[in-house]
């Protein structure tokens, strides 16, 4: 979702995670625990093998990523297209609220209040 997006993808990377979890905090807590619960199907091995088709995280390839997350975004299933909504809204509020992204967008920033 962010390909191409992160000047230094180790850090970056940590930082947009860093990001999601401030995004997550933020939702209201019925939807913190849909979100808990989207990510505990991902987590748990059997499941994530089902409806991602990837094996552990730590091993997937760029492309096996990829295909999984455009499987759920075209997916007929509601519930496919919902999860992977929701993972993409999360990613991008967690990289580009974040000010470091914002100068390859060319955003100033926000203004200031003076």
């Amino acid at each position: 979702m962010l390909d191409g997006a992160l000047p230094n993808r180790n850090a970056a990377l940590d930082e947009a995670v860093r990001g999601v979890e401030i995004a997550i905090a933020g939702l209201p807590p019925a939807v913190q625990g849909e979100v808990r619960q989207l990510f505990g199907l991902l987590e748990f091995p059997l499941t994530r093998r089902v409806v991602a088709g990837v094996g552990p995280w730590e091993r997937a390839s760029d492309v096996e990523i990829a295909s999984f997350l455009q499987r759920w975004r075209t997916s007929n299933a509601t519930l496919l297209r919902s999860g992977y909504a929701a993972l993409h809204q999360l990613i991008m509020a967690g990289w580009y609220g974040n000010n470091d992204a914002w100068p390859a967008i060319g955003y100033p920033g926000p203004p200031e209040l003076g």
